[in-house]
């Protein structure tokens, strides 16, 4: 397999970060009809949370392996919730975690989720959110093998159609 690294994304990782994204959304619009084509939005997805980092002191991680990046975590270590009903407002947030599909399996994501935790708490954050479609259930078990636990479930219906 090959030893991974987990840096700081670079300028000149711009392409391979907008490819992991893509093959993500890819892979969700099969799991969720919403989904627009990622070819559609790669570059504006990218910028947003380029964007979004630097409101929130937020970084984009990568993973890479023999001088590939083969996946990535984007962590914006202080968002300010906006619920009125919340004591503690300021968290964490994981935006995205991607593994190229050919490499999954093999502990990357955890290496990611890890360095993105590591990350956050250098920070001062005390909490970390992520977010993970309900059809995604390799997804969803890695959160739980980490150690996340279920804070709320967003139930939707199609209706009028």
């Amino acid at each position: 397999m090959g030893e991974i690294t987990i840096r700081e994304a670079a300028t000149t990782d711009r392409a391979a970060v907008e490819d992991c994204m893509a093959e993500l959304q890819a892979y969700e619009r099969n799991l969720e009809s919403n989904r627009v084509d990622p070819e559609a939005i790669r570059v504006k997805y990218i910028d947003r949370l380029l964007t979004e980092c630097g409101k929130a002191d937020g970084s984009i991680l990568v993973a890479e392996q023999h001088g590939r990046v083969v996946g990535f975590v984007c962590i914006l270590c202080r968002v300010e919730s906006q619920e009125i009903v919340e004591q503690e407002t300021e968290y964490a947030y994981i935006t995205d975690l991607v593994v190229l599909e050919s490499q999954r399996n093999a502990g990357i994501g955890t290496e990611l989720m890890r360095a993105a935790e590591t990350r956050a708490c250098s920070r001062g954050a005390t909490r970390l959110r992520v977010n993970v479609l309900a059809a995604n259930i390799g997804a969803y078990r890695l959160y739980h093998k980490l150690g996340y636990s279920d804070r709320e479930v967003m139930l939707e219906k199609r209706i009028g159609v």
